[in-house]
């Protein structure tokens, strides 16, 4: 009789790879079945099923997976949110993520279809996604608004709030802001500051649509073009900078001596940004993110130390940085000061 292996090792992480897949198409079908929607109370298998129009028994089985994996809650056979679902996942909520959850996976549907292909071919001539199609990122930004203030703005906010210079800034710039919440939350802990958002022509009006929306727009402004580009202004008392360097990686110091140029004496740059590790394998989330682009013949991924490096070798006085951990992983604070 043929011996068995003598196995020492466990494969539990590779099954954990594989299951999740599966999850994370439950969590997808959910979402765009409303299923969080339909149990804003406990309610029984069938009545949501009634509410869905969808399959009695199947929707019992879909549902009690979804509860496995801790989307949803069940008791006493009723089905209701979790707090985080109910925040969330509710598409009437103010911090509703679905449409970005969908955005991000359809983005990731697209690598999936195409990873075997571009692993054996490369990139295809003209893949590169750079800065330059708005049409693209004002999507993006859009669909991405309520990431920015579910959480990571209010973050921000607090690190900022801390820096002894905060009570006497006058005016910050938002570079690359997106629809404009980072900065929307910087300004409104302040009394008296104001702000600047730089963005791309087509991403800039969707900040100046959710500026008017939340009232903002008397205290925050926003300047059109390619920060790498056109002239910054100067004088700021704070320039903020968050996931948006990756696509500058090659001309980092022009960049950073530029953004040196733009600050009043005793300015502050601060940058939220991933920062790789590991022989660029680690945190894991930034190497997965990345990878769609940068297949595609794009260079997005920063190495940890890169900026704060940047930062001492353009001239700034001081550089602070520190590693926190948030709801998309690992992220670098570097806090650079300008001398007085």
């Amino acid at each position: 009789m043929k011996r068995l292996p003598n196995v020492t090792q466990s494969w539990a992480d590779f099954q954990k790879i594989i299951m999740g897949d599966i999850r994370c198409a439950i969590l997808v079908t959910a979402i765009q079945l409303k299923v969080f929607d339909a149990i804003t109370e406990p309610l029984s298998a069938e009545k949501i099923a009634k509410k869905l129009g969808s399959h009695p028994r199947n929707t019992e089985l879909f549902l009690n997976t979804l509860a496995g994996i801790d989307a949803i809650q069940k008791q006493n056979d009723l089905y209701f949110n979790s707090g985080a679902s109910a925040d969330f996942l509710v598409t009437s909520s103010p911090c509703y993520l679905g449409a970005f959850f969908l955005h991000y996976r359809e983005w990731h549907d697209q690598l999936k279809s195409n990873l075997k292909k571009l692993i054996i071919n490369g990139p295809p001539e003209q893949q590169r996604r750079e800065p330059s199609h708005g049409a693209i990122w004002a999507r993006s930004a859009r669909l991405s608004a309520a990431y920015q203030f579910s959480g990571p703005a209010q973050y921000i906010t607090q690190i900022v709030s801390q820096q002894p210079e905060f009570p006497t800034m006058k005016s910050m710039l938002d570079l690359g802001g997106g629809a404009g919440f980072y900065a929307q939350a910087i300004v409104s802990s302040h009394p008296s500051m104001k702000g600047v958002i730089f963005e791309q022509p087509q991403v800039a009006a969707v900040a100046q649509e959710f500026l008017k929306e939340y009232e903002a727009d008397t205290r925050i402004s926003v300047k059109e073009g390619d920060y790498m580009v056109d002239s910054l202004g100067n004088s700021f008392d704070l320039i903020f900078a968050s996931t948006t360097l990756n696509f500058y990686k090659s001309r980092i110091t022009e960049l950073f001596n530029k953004i040196l140029d733009a600050l009043a004496p005793g300015g502050l740059f601060i940058t939220h940004q991933d920062g790789i590790t590991g022989e660029r394998t680690k945190p894991v989330n930034h190497i997965m993110e990345f990878l769609a682009g940068e297949l595609y013949g794009s260079d997005f991924a920063l190495p940890q130390g890169l900026v704060s490096q940047t930062m001492i070798d353009v001239g700034f006085q001081s550089v602070c940085s520190f590693t926190q951990e948030s709801d998309i992983g690992e992220m670098d604070i570097n806090i650079g000061r300008k001398a007085k």
